[in-house]
């Protein structure tokens, strides 16, 4: 059993150290901190002669291994020090963890939150500390306190700490669940946060039965005698538990274990896909290019024409009037050809600073004559949202949903149009929500709206290029893209964009 658990646990390190840097260092990170305490409150056991004889039932080592442990040359006033130390660290990586993924408060707040923790913590190791607790009883008593005295003080203290200690470690839990709740409605996102709220529940399990008794007093001091002692582990109420300890530990090693599998698994299936339609998306634009470059051509020809015939034409009212309104369509449709072919080629995107807000309203300003039919429900923040994005290709990323989502809604009954355009941002993403009530779209074109000149509907009216330049464009700008719909209910499109908006107060 000792040697599966070794396994599992160096199985956990790897797959985290491997398949997910980044957002999971805090994870990989307090996973150490735990393994440091159980092996701490073993070793502390198994110097303890009290235990001697029972602790190969207590914890299932191997004889050389408890052997080992009990002679090897290290105090018990440092192994209560790492025991101590071990403890307080997942309560202090917890916190960050937790404020990682989840922002119940302003940063300001959360910075105060983690001072406060940090102070805490490092109050709680001295005040545990055996050197502490040896000067704390000659100060105390007999002066000022009696034995029984000191020892109820002793136990109050430990009454409050622990349960704080324990508190923290569950409203870590809460926020993780919460950070899961609110996750964005991405699939591999969700199971992110799904990921790190159970692999936490099953650590913080751990925790509480086997970890949360320290720190604690464990230094017996008698002035009388001018010695001191060391007190025994409490096992003996909680014997079951911690024979059950390796049974508990395996699972909860392996739920962790499976649950790293399958965000790797999901991450990978992501890429795969991204990559494809990247392939695609690559691989048409050369014709994208040449098809652009002739129709913008006809279009110039158009032009010309119908200036010729302006010129020429005897009734020059009536036919300025058309003139001039087909000018204007060509000029207008010349404008849009030539932003998609200058879409098409490889260059670097111009990032600024920009206000979504901005940018947003902007594009639904393009639309004011074709929105007038719609009830538009605009949810923005009313403090800036900043972005690093290129104002011109984003605004045609967005103009591109915003089109479809009007296009998707030509069917449906004016008082039933609707169009919710939402804004908000976590501490990693910004997103914006486009909702319509159209007609939807059926999953088996779900999966094929991003592929270059896939489109419902005939070609004379889309071509299938506005998807496909958004989805390009919004990767670019290094975020992601996700469309859920239904059949008769509507459309939900949601970008993801990095968040770079300045630190909240």
């Amino acid at each position: 059993m000792f040697y599966l658990l070794l396994l599992l646990f160096i199985l956990i390190l790897f797959t985290l150290v491997q398949r997910l840097k980044g957002n999971h260092d805090f994870l990989m990170i307090l996973i150490l901190p735990y393994f440091a305490a159980l092996c701490s409150i073993i070793l502390y056991v198994s110097k303890d002669t009290y235990y001697y004889n029972l602790i190969k039932d207590y914890f299932y080592l191997p004889d050389f291994l408890w052997r080992w442990l009990f002679f090897i040359d290290i105090g018990k006033s440092n192994i209560i020090r790492i025991m101590n130390a071990s403890s307080l660290s997942i309560l202090i990586i917890s916190v960050y963890l937790v404020f990682h993924f989840y922002e119940p408060f302003s940063l300001r707040v959360q910075k105060a939150v983690k001072r406060v923790v940090w102070i805490y913590c490092l109050l709680q190791f001295i005040l545990y500390d055996p050197y502490t607790n040896l000067k704390a009883y000659y100060f105390l008593y007999p002066a000022r306190l009696t034995v029984q005295q000191y020892l109820y003080l002793e136990d109050r203290i430990y009454a409050v700490t622990h349960t704080i200690n324990t508190a923290v470690i569950l409203l870590c839990f809460l926020g993780l669940l919460a950070a899961f709740i609110k996750a964005p409605k991405l699939k591999l996102f969700r199971y992110n946060h799904l990921f790190l709220a159970i692999s936490y529940a099953t650590l913080a399990f751990v925790y509480i039965y086997f970890i949360s008794s320290s720190p604690d007093f464990y230094l017996k001091v008698s002035r009388i005698a001018g010695t001191y002692s060391y007190r025994s582990l409490q096992l003996g109420s909680n014997a079951f538990i911690y024979r059950a300890l390796p049974y508990i530990l395996v699972p909860a090693a392996a739920v962790i274990t499976y649950c790293a599998y399958m965000l790797t698994r999901l991450s990978g299936q992501a890429s795969l896909k991204e990559l494809s339609i990247s392939k695609e998306i690559s691989s048409s634009e050369t014709t994208s290019k040449i098809f652009c470059h002739y129709i913008k051509n006809e279009i110039l020809a158009i032009q010309s024409e119908v200036e010729t015939l302006a010129l020429n034409a005897e009734d020059g009212n009536e036919v300025k009037e058309t003139t001039d309104s087909i000018l204007k369509r060509c000029q207008t449709l010349y404008g849009r050809i030539d932003e998609i072919h200058r879409s098409t080629k490889t260059s670097e995107l111009s990032l600024k600073q920009y206000s979504l807000q901005t940018l947003i309203r902007e594009t639904l300003a393009i639309f004011s004559h074709e929105l007038e039919s719609i009830n538009v429900q605009l949810n923005l923040p009313p403090q800036p949202i900043l972005a690093m994005v290129d104002p011109v290709y984003m605004e045609q990323a967005l103009h591109n949903i915003i089109k479809n989502s009007i296009d998707a809604m030509e069917d449906t009954p004016d008082d039933k149009k609707e169009l919710a355009v939402t804004l908000g941002s976590s501490r990693q993403w910004i997103a914006i929500d486009i909702r319509d009530t159209g007609k939807g779209i059926s999953k088996e074109n779900l999966e094929s709206i991003f592929l270059p000149f896939y489109s419902s509907h005939p070609y004379s009216k889309h071509w299938g290029i506005g998807l496909t330049l958004t989805y390009k464009v919004i990767h670019a700008h290094e975020g992601k893209i996700v469309v859920n719909s239904t059949l008769g209910a509507g459309t939900t499109v949601e970008v993801l964009l990095p968040n770079i908006t300045p630190e909240r107060v």
